[in-house]
């Protein structure tokens, strides 16, 4: 890890790609909706939306990025 912060054209480039990111996360790790909203801690109409790419809010992003970085496990 490094000391530098990340750029906003970093974590915007993240945020464009969070929908389909978390879709290939998601069937990579062979989960449903359903479980991976439950593993993440936000809804199953939170994550149908952010994989549509619709309604990205910071409560439900931070969340999501934390799940991405981990294995998926215990959410």
């Amino acid at each position: 890890m490094t000391d530098e912060p990340t750029s906003y054209s970093e974590l915007a480039e993240v945020l464009t790609e969070l929908p389909l990111l978390v879709r290939e996360t998601r069937r990579a790790r062979r989960l449903n909706q359903s479980r991976a909203a439950e593993q993440i801690g936000v809804s199953i109409a939170t994550i149908s939306r952010i994989e549509a790419g619709e309604g990205l809010h910071v409560a439900s992003v931070l969340p999501i990025l934390r799940w991405l970085d981990t294995g998926g496990g215990h959410g």
